[in-house]
């Protein structure tokens, strides 16, 4: 009887969300997985890249990182900048990126808007079509907060994949609009009435309940300036199946399961630009990429892959 009352009250939640003012007019951007049904996906988070000397190890690192997982798609959890004159270096890094001939996006993390050049004018340059791989999108979404739809090889929506802007708190409505599409989609796209597509976000701050997770200290963790109402809303309605975050340095091994919803972090990026000193032979260990196979199994598993940067340093 109790299951009979919840399926009833999901389906209701539906319903009123179709009927009542939940009527988006998403811009529609689709990845197919190919034949497989399974989208090879290369993650990276806090590029970081400054204009100096190190951006072409940075990119000797993502190149290698390419030809060793051999991804379909690349998903960035933001802070591809970390520059004053962010403008001018947003432009060679995504050029860089786009160059690589595979399918990419990004989310907006706060050191991608923290220079000379505002957050408009930066997602321009992401969207500029001179980048032939760019999934990045604005307009009919929601700000700088868009969704991308992964269709199998019998052209089904099996996957949503929302990309996070955590450079500005998190709001109410932000929250509202993520709830909406999750059931918008959820509803026009599964075939069972209720049921919520698999739902993956990235983002570069992390939530609250990170600092959750065993032996982790929570002085490690910067969580999203009112994030607990966008974690509540994932948490208690079950929209997502994993998040992903970036910005803390963190091993990218820690994951940590609220009610079968997984939060972890993606294997970071970055280090000291000067190469030398006693926070870049610290961090160096840590550094990396992530990888996943999306697919429409919910069985989401995130693999972390090491690489050092010293490996790649011309001496």
């Amino acid at each position: 009887m109790k299951k009979k009352i919840i399926a009833i009250l999901v389906l209701s939640m539906l319903l009123i969300a179709v009927l009542i003012g939940c009527d988006i007019n998403v811009e529609k951007r689709q990845i197919s997985t190919g034949d497989d049904s399974m989208l090879k996906t290369l993650i990276l988070t806090d590029i970081r890249f400054d204009g100096s000397d190190t951006d072409l190890v940075r990119e000797k690192m993502i190149s290698k990182m390419v030809k060793d997982r051999n991804p379909e798609f690349i998903a960035i959890t933001g802070n591809i900048v970390n520059a004053r004159n962010n403008g001018e270096v947003m432009k060679k890094a995504v050029s860089f990126i786009d160059s690589l001939g595979i399918p990419w996006a990004t989310s907006i993390g706060e050191l991608d808007v923290a220079g000379d050049t505002n957050k408009k004018q930066i997602m321009r340059i992401l969207t500029d079509s001179k980048l032939k791989n760019s999934m990045v999108m604005r307009g009919e979404n929601y700000k700088y907060n868009y969704v991308l739809e992964i269709v199998d090889r019998s052209n089904k929506v099996s996957n949503l994949l929302y990309f996070v802007d955590t450079a500005e708190e998190c709001s109410d409505t932000f929250v509202e609009w993520f709830q909406n599409t999750v059931i918008n989609l959820s509803f026009k796209y599964k075939e069972v009435t209720g049921q919520i597509l698999n739902t993956q976000v990235f983002m570069n701050r992390p939530l609250p309940v990170y600092a959750d997770a065993k032996d982790r200290n929570k002085d490690d963790i910067h969580p999203w300036e009112n994030g607990i109402t966008f974690q509540k809303a994932i948490i208690n309605n079950k929209l997502a199946r994993t998040v992903l975050a970036g910005f803390d340095m963190i091993s990218g091994t820690l994951t940590y399961e609220a009610r079968d919803i997984r939060f972890v972090y993606v294997k970071p990026m970055n280090f000291d630009s000067s190469m030398t000193g006693d926070k870049y032979n610290k961090q160096k260990t840590l550094l990396g990429c992530s990888s996943c196979d999306f697919s429409s199994s919910a069985d989401i598993r995130i693999t972390p892959h090491a690489y050092l940067p010293d490996d790649f340093v011309v001496s």
